[in-house]
């Protein structure tokens, strides 16, 4: 007879299966979780599942999710990604590079409200990408730019990275929200300072762009984007003064969001409305079907008990835990080359965290620099969804210009992780300080 272990082993085999036969994946995680549950327990190992994916779903954390999704979709027809843009055009435009530093800063704004990465690759580049290229940027250089510092929403608070994650280690998410914001805003100003050296550099890659503009402008041009970052300020400002829950700042933030669009940007139409309600919709009913997915492949595992096996051996080995925290990483980065972020997310995180928690660990400084790692994920190749979608907003960029384009942030990336896994303060210092 197979014994638990080599049950759930063919149980993820099966799971990357279907992965590579291009099954969504969160019908790859249900019949593979399902499949070694029946082989761990015979059909009665199914039966107390849909309770349990009920309660799973019932986390009052993941309510969280729908209201951050909704926001940045009623943000995302406003208009708003425009001015983002325009205004940061307006400050960095006397830098070398400067439309592209332009593009990192408005995503890094955008993400602040969203939490989507795809979202912020969209809205950014859809205008960002096309007004580089007809100033004569480099494809690469130019797709390069959104298509990295899009992913700085799984990071910059509010992020539905970090709220998954609490739904399934019960860290706080006003703390995880803290934890990502020195880290992301890092993460964007070596972003911005690769672009600047770069165009430096290699000019080739970012012509000059002969413009002025008078501070007049500049401050118009604040004051029209002025609405979304007083909206960044409510929404954060009542979760770190302990006004409101993140869950409560979220239903806070979205009525601010309609009250914007439709208030001073007047773009709440019933085009635009039917538009905000189905993509939230379509956004949240995709999340929380691999979360629910997700948690039937996790229970899979619990009952052939691989966290306690991980746990153990991780524990048992003579190594420094620095040495493990590594491993750790690099197996991750490989896994985020085949398997989405979120999926990802909820499978590892219940096998990674006690083991992470028995070496001494605080599981909030994992929990970011898993989200990192899970930036890295989403512009890798295959698999890296905003790959993609900044196909899909400008067609006709050509895919390998895309890939080439984002090896450089790949490395930055890579980069930040190594810096907060050396220094762990970076990550813990700020909710400490105001949590």
């Amino acid at each position: 007879m197979m014994s638990d272990a080599g049950i759930a082993i063919l149980a993820v085999v099966l799971l990357l299966f279907l992965i590579a036969l291009r099954t969504p994946i969160f019908v790859a995680l249900a019949v593979s979780g399902i499949a070694g549950l029946i082989g761990l327990q015979g059909l009665q190992g199914v039966e107390l599942v849909p309770l349990s994916l009920v309660a799973q779903l019932q986390n009052y954390a993941l309510v969280a999710a729908p209201l951050y999704i909704l926001l940045g979709e009623v943000l995302a027809v406003s208009g708003l990604g425009r001015d983002l843009f325009a205004a940061a055009h307006r400050w960095f435009n006397r830098i070398p590079g400067g439309l592209g530093a332009s593009a990192i800063g408005s995503s890094t704004v955008f993400g602040a409200m969203s939490g989507v990465s795809i979202s912020s690759v969209a809205v950014i580049g859809r205008m960002a990408v096309p007004e580089m290229l007809s100033r004569g940027y480099r494809p690469a250089f130019a797709s390069g730019t959104v298509t990295a510092s899009g992913a700085l929403a799984m990071l910059i608070p509010p992020s539905l990275m970090f709220i998954l994650y609490s739904s399934v280690t019960g860290v706080s998410i006003a703390e995880l929200f803290a934890g990502g914001l020195v880290p992301g805003l890092l993460l964007a100003a070596a972003m911005i300072l690769y672009v600047v050296l770069r165009a430096k550099s290699a000019p080739a890659n970012a012509p000059v762009v002969q413009e002025a503009f008078t501070w007049g402008e500049r401050l118009k041009a604040l004051g029209k984007i002025s609405p979304a970052l007083l909206l960044i300020l409510l929404v954060l400002g009542s979760i770190y003064t302990g006004f409101a829950t993140p869950t409560e700042a979220a239903a806070v933030g979205a009525l601010a969001a309609f009250g914007v669009t439709g208030g001073i940007y007047r773009k709440l139409g019933w085009k635009n409305l039917r538009l905000i309600f189905v993509s939230t919709a379509t956004v949240t009913a995709s999340v929380l079907a691999i979360v629910g997915a997700a948690f039937v492949f996790t229970q899979m595992l619990v009952a052939a008990r691989i966290p306690d096996a991980v746990t153990g051996f991780v524990v048992g080995l003579d190594i420094s835990p620095y040495l493990v925290i590594a491993a750790i990483m690099v197996v991750l980065v490989l896994l985020g080359c085949l398997v989405d972020a979120a999926s990802l997310l909820l499978v590892v995180t219940p096998i990674l965290v006690p083991a992470i928690e028995e070496l001494g660990f605080d599981p909030l400084w994992f929990g970011v620099l898993l989200v990192i790692n899970l930036e890295m994920a989403v512009i890798t190749p295959p698999v890296g969804l905003n790959l993609y979608t900044m196909k899909s907003v400008v067609p006709e960029l050509d895919l390998a210009d895309i890939f080439r384009g984002i090896l450089p942030y790949l490395v930055i990336e890579a980069g930040m992780l190594a810096l907060v896994t050396a220094v762990p303060e970076i990550a813990t210092w700020l909710p400490g300080l105001i949590l």
